[in-house]
C-alpha cells in the first residue's frame, strides 16, 4: 500500500473518531480523500488484425488518475525482443519505475504501449504482411483511438529491446514524421537481415530526414550484439547526426542488464515532455550523450620504438595513489597539472624538464610517461590501459578511466579528432577464399572488428575483384600468380569490418577481366565505399580523395609504382594509376594546398627485407618533401620499417614503408601485420596507434597477444628509424 493511501486512511479515521489533529493540538481540518490511486493501471487488450487474420495482443500502462481525468498523454511504444512477448517490459519492472517516477515528479504522466509482435515480429518480411505494417496501420491507430493519447509526433516515442530495437529503428527511420524519439536497448542490427530500404543500418547511413529524431542507443560492455550498434553509431557520427550511445561497463544481452536501466530509458524518452508534477526544478535523469566525455585527459605514453604497448590499470592506479613507480618519468608541467587536479604523486617521483622528456624516453625505451592528450606527438605512442586505449575508455564510460577530468584547462575535444586507420594488402582469393568457404565472413572479421569499426575512416588496399562467376573451378585453374578473383559473397566482409575507403593500386584487380573490375567498382559505389588509386580510366584513377571530418579536410592520393603494365589504367581502359613522377609531384603539391592533412599510399615493388631498398627510401622521401604528411607502402607482403623523415623545410613526415597483408593467404611468407591508426587532431598528426596483428588459418586476422607483439615489434623496430 502506498504512503499516500495510508495517509488518507489515517485522516479519515481521525475525522470519524473526532480525534485532535496530530502534533498541533487543533482539530483536524476536513480533507477530501484522494480521488484516485497513485499507482498506474496495467491492462491487457486485443485488436483485430486484417493483415494477420487473427486477434493481436498488447499490454498498456495508464498513468495514475487516468480514469478520473480528461487529460491527453504522451505515449511510448516499447517492443520486446525475439522469443518474448508483451510481458517482457512488465517483468523488467517498467510499471514500478513509471509509478515511482511520476510520483516523484521526475517523469510526466504518460501512456506506455507494449505490443505483442507474435510470430510476424520474428520474420524478416517487408511486404504487406510485415510487423511494421501491422504496427503502423493497425496497432497504433487502434490504440490511439481507444485511449486519450496526444498523437502529435512531438509526444510520440518508440523503442525496443534487441529484435524490438531493430523494429523500432526500422519504423522510426522510415517515418520520422510520426515519432520524435527512438531508442534501441541492445538493439540487434545486422547488414544481412533486411534489404537496404528497410535495414536500420543502411537507413542510418542514407535516409534523409532522420536528423529530426532524438536517437538513443545503449548496450553493456559484453553484449554480443555490439558490432551492429557500433556500426550504427559510426554511420550516424559520420553524417553528424546527433545521438546518444552509452556503453555501460557491466552488462550482457539479458534481462539483468535491461532491468537495471529501465528508469534511465524512461527518462530518456520523456526528457523533452512537459512535466506538470515536477517541482523545485528537479533535474530529470537521462541517458548520457555520446559526446559527454571529460574535457581533460591524461594518457600513458612511451617513445614510439618502445616495445611496450599496454599498461596494467592496477599499475596506473598505484601511481595515482602515491605509489613509487621507477619506470614512470614525468615532465614538470604534467606533474604540476596532475597535482592541481588532486592526484597524489609520490615524493620520489622522477620529474624532468619539459624539453628533456622526449630525449629521456627515447634513450630509456622501457620507461613511460603521462601526458595531456594534446601534448602527444608522433614520437610518443599512446599506451593501452588493460588493453583499451584511454580515448576508448572515455567514449564508452567517461567515469571509469582514472585520468579523465572535467576542468577549466581542457586538453581533449573529440569534436576535433579524426581517427584514420590504414591497412595493407587484402586479397580474398586462393587459400583465403577457401578459409572463407569453410567458415564465413563473420568468422573472418570478428576478431579485428571491435577495433576497425572504432575508426572514423578505415582504409584497405583490396587488389582482387569480386564476382559471382568466381568459382572453385576457375580458381583451381589459376596459375602461380593469377587470375585472382573473390566470390561475390565475400564482399560482405568489407561493410562488416567497417571499411570506408578502398585503395585500388594493387596489381591483381584486372586478373579476372575488365567487366568484373567494373562490376566491383559499381559494388563499391552502391555501398557508398570511397575509392582511390584506380578507376574506369587513367583520369579517374588519378583523382585524389578528399574527406571532411570534424572541420578538417583530409586528402589521399594513391598510385602504383610497380606495374605490371596490364594492371594499369590508360586513357580508355580501367586499372590502377601509374606513379608517373611528373604527374605525382604536381598532384601532391596541388592537393597539399587544398587540404589540412595529406596521405599518400603507394603500391611499390615488393621486397623481402624489412629495411626498404635505397630507391624506395628516395621515392618515399620525395613524396614527403612534396607535401605528404604520411606516406605508406601498401604493397608490402613483408612488413617493413618506420621512419620519421626530417623535411628540408623543417619538421618531420611519418613514413611506414609497408604494413604487411591484412587478408591474404601468403602466411608462409609473413602472417604478421600492422594497422596504423592516425590520430589527426585539429588538422595535425597528433600520434599513431599501432595495432599489431597476426593471421590465423589463412583468413582470420587478430590482434597479437603480448609476447607475440613484443617479438614482432622488436623485429621491425630494430630495422627502423634510420
Amino acid at each position: 500500500m502506498s504512503r499516500y493511501l495510508i495517509r488518507a486512511l489515517i485522516v479519515l479515521l481521525i475525522l470519524a473518531l473526532g480525534l485532535p489533529a496530530l502534533g498541533n493540538g487543533q482539530p483536524a481540518a476536513a480533507q477530501a480523500a484522494p480521488s484516485c490511486s497513485t499507482q498506474g493501471t496495467v491492462r491487457h487488450a486485443t485488436y483485430a488484425s486484417a493483415i494477420m487474420r487473427q486477434q493481436m495482443q498488447y499490454t498498456i500502462y495508464l498513468p495514475p488518475c487516468y480514469a478520473q481525468s480528461t487529460d491527453v498523454y504522451p505515449v511510448i511504444y516499447l517492443m520486446h525482443g525475439s522469443n518474448s512477448d508483451d510481458s517482457l517490459w512488465i517483468e523488467l519492472g517498467i510499471a514500478d519505475a513509471l509509478d515511482q517516477g511520476i510520483a516523484a515528479g521526475t517523469l510526466p504522466p504518460m501512456i506506455v504501449v507494449l505490443p505483442n509482435g507474435d510470430w510476424i515480429a520474428n520474420k524478416n518480411r517487408f511486404d504487406n504482411i510485415s510487423w511494421s505494417n501491422v504496427f503502423l496501420t493497425e496497432l497504433m491507430p487502434s490504440v490511439e483511438k481507444a485511449y486519450r493519447i496526444d498523437a502529435r509526433r512531438e509526444r510520440r516515442a518508440i523503442g525496443g529491446i534487441s529484435r524490438g530495437g531493430f523494429w523500432a529503428f526500422n519504423i522510426a527511420y522510415r517515418h520520422p514524421d510520426l515519432f520524435s524519439v527512438v531508442g534501441g536497448h541492445s538493439a540487434y542490427f545486422a547488414l544481412e537481415n533486411a534489404p537496404n530500404a528497410y535495414n536500420p543500418l543502411y537507413l542510418a547511413r542514407d535516409q534523409k530526414g532522420i536528423d529530426v529524431l532524438r536517437i538513443g542507443l545503449d548496450r553493456g560492455k559484453n553484449d554480443y550484439a555490439f558490432w551492429g550498434l557500433d556500426l550504427m553509431h559510426k554511420w550516424l557520427t559520420q553524417r553528424k547526426i546527433e545521438h546518444s550511445y552509452t556503453v555501460y561497463p557491466v552488462g550482457e544481452h539479458d534481462n539483468n542488464y535491461w532491468s537495471s536501466h529501465v528508469a534511465e530509458y524512461l527518462a530518456f524518452y520523456a526528457a523533452d515532455w512537459p512535466n506538470p508534477a515536477a517541482v523545485g526544478g528537479i533535474a530529470k535523469p537521462r541517458m548520457r550523450r555520446a559526446d559527454e566525455v571529460s574535457n581533460t585527459l591524461f594518457v600513458p605514453a612511451v617513445a614510439f620504438p618502445s616495445l611496450q604497448a599496454n599498461l596494467p590499470l592496477a599499475q596506473l592506479n598505484a601511481v595515482l595513489n602515491g605509489g613509487d613507480d621507477a619506470a614512470l618519468v614525468l615532465d614538470q608541467p604534467t606533474a604540476d597539472a596532475l597535482k592541481a587536479l588532486g592526484v597524489k604523486l609520490s615524493p620520489k617521483q622522477r620529474i624532468v624538464a619539459a624539453d628533456e622528456l622526449e630525449k629521456t624516453l627515447w634513450r630509456e625505451p622501457n620507461n613511460y610517461t603521462l601526458l595531456g592528450f594534446d601534448q602527444l606527438t608522433p614520437r610518443f605512442r599512446m599506451l593501452r590501459v588493460d588493453e583499451s586505449l584511454p580515448v576508448d575508455w572515455v567514449q564508452d564510460d567517461p567515469f571509469s578511466y582514472p585520468l579523465a577530468f572535467t576542468s577549466t584547462a581542457p586538453n581533449y575535444d573529440p569534436k576535433v579528432l579524426t581517427r584514420f586507420l590504414m591497412s595493407g594488402v587484402t586479397a580474398i582469393t586462393r587459400g583465403t577464399m577457401d578459409a572463407f568457404d569453410a567458415n564465413d565472413v563473420q568468422w573472418a572479421g570478428e576478431a579485428i572488428r571491435p577495433f576497425t569499426t572504432r575508426a572514423d575512416f578505415f582504409h584497405i588496399s583490396n587488389e582482387v575483384s569480386f564476382h559471382e562467376t568466381c568459382s572453385q573451378q576457375a580458381r583451381a585453374e589459376e596459375k602461380a600468380v593469377g587470375p585472382f578473383c573473390s566470390k561475390a559473397y565475400s564482399f560482405d566482409l568489407l561493410p562488416y569490418i567497417g571499411v570506408d575507403i578502398v585503395e585500388l593500386t594493387g596489381n591483381h584487380n584486372l586478373d579476372f577481366g575488365v567487366q568484373p573490375y567494373l562490376d566491383t567498382l559499381k559494388l563499391y559505389q552502391d555501398h557508398k565505399l570511397l575509392t582511390v588509386g584506380g578507376g574506369v580510366n587513367l583520369d579517374a584513377a588519378r583523382q585524389p580523395l578528399i574527406v571532411e571530418h570534424n572541420g578538417v579536410k583530409i586528402g589521399m592520393l594513391a598510385c602504383n609504382w610497380a606495374g605490371p603494365q596490364w594492371a594499369l589504367a590508360t586513357e580508355t581502359t580501367p586499372g590502377a594509376a601509374w606513379c608517373d613522377r611528373d604527374w605525382l609531384k604536381a598532384a601532391v603539391i596541388k592537393l597539399r594546398a587544398q587540404v589540412d592533412f595529406l596521405i599518400v599510399s603507394v603500391q611499390y615493388k615488393e621486397t623481402d627485407q624489412i629495411r626498404p631498398p635505397n630507391q624506395q627510401q628516395i621515392d618515399f622521401h620525395d613524396l614527403a618533401e612534396w607535401g605528404a604528411d604520411f606516406v605508406m607502402g601498401s604493397q608490402a607482403h613483408l612488413t617493413q620499417a618506420f621512419q620519421f623523415y626530417p623535411l628540408s623545410s623543417g619538421g618531420e613526415a611519418f613514413i611506414h614503408y609497408g604494413p604487411g597483408n591484412l587478408f591474404f593467404d601468403q602466411t608462409y611468407i609473413q602472417k604478421r601485420f600492422f594497422m596504423d591508426e592516425l590520430f589527426i587532431y585539429r588538422g595535425k598528426l597528433l600520434t599513431v596507434n599501432l595495432y599489431a596483428g597476426i593471421t590465423d588459418e589463412q583468413g582470420r586476422p587478430r590482434l597479437m597477444e603480448d609476447k607475440e607483439r613484443t617479438f614482432f615489434m622488436r623485429t621491425i623496430f630494430r630495422e627502423s628509424f634510420f
